[in-house]
């Protein structure tokens, strides 16, 4: 309550279109960082903000749409639902478009000895590499790079919602939650299509990972070791 009173505020002092790119700003990351309730508070405000931008005024806000909409059938990693239902709750599209070069922003770099054709994802407009290995958990960890912002920002949606996962929980993850958070509608053909090559590959490399680790009698493997087997 006394989150949504300061925005308020902070509104009466902001262009109030500011203060919607602020607000779902906050919203998704504040989900990835793992405070759902936080995120639910500025989800609430979201609406409010946006109806203060379109007339000029702030009004109350109403129950936030969707929030508990279930997502189950869509099989996501704990992780990649916060993030869709961060997505959900931004009330445009071009809000959507500037969450993923916000998240591009904050992808981990990627070591340039991994830029191998063996990660090369095909058919994206933009170079895209991708590249999974297994942690000492026998989880299944990403990193990732490419050549344009917008389609970083896309894999990063993948890398940080699939890293730490199983290969079971990986492969059970509908390509369709891309619909579900709404960020579809801000791409283009090309890169929807981009997308669904990336998570095919992704869950081909978790696959492939899991299948080692399972010849090799399970146990995981040094994440260092992996890496640098993949880079030769």
């Amino acid at each position: 309550a006394s989150f949504l009173l300061y925005a308020c505020f902070l509104g009466s002092f902001w262009r109030k279109s500011e203060m919607v790119k602020v607000l779902a700003r906050a919203s998704v990351v504040l989900m990835v960082l793992g405070t759902p309730s936080l995120a639910a508070a500025v989800r609430v405000a979201l609406p409010a903000a946006a109806a203060a931008a379109r007339c000029g005024r702030v009004r109350a806000p109403p129950a936030c749409a969707g929030a508990g909409e279930d997502l189950s059938s869509l099989g996501l990693t704990p992780q990649l639902e916060k993030v869709v239902r961060g997505f959900k709750s931004v009330p445009d599209q071009k809000l959507r478009y500037q969450q993923l070069l916000f998240l591009a922003q904050k992808l981990a770099p990627m070591d340039a000895s991994l830029a191998v054709d063996a990660n090369k994802v095909p058919g994206c407009l933009s170079t895209v590499y991708v590249h999974g290995y297994l942690g000492d958990d026998d989880t299944i960890n990403f990193v990732g790079e490419s050549d344009s912002q917008l389609t970083k920002g896309i894999a990063a949606l993948l890398i940080n919602g699939l890293s730490g996962c199983t290969n079971e929980e990986i492969q059970a993850v509908d390509p369709s939650f891309i619909q579900a958070a709404g960020i579809a509608q801000s791409l283009t053909p090309g890169r929807n299509n981009g997308f669904l090559n990336m998570l095919k590959m992704m869950k081909g490399q978790a696959a492939k990972l899991a299948e080692r680790d399972e010849s090799s009698g399970g146990g995981g493997g040094a994440a260092s070791d992996a890496m640098s087997e993949a880079a030769r």
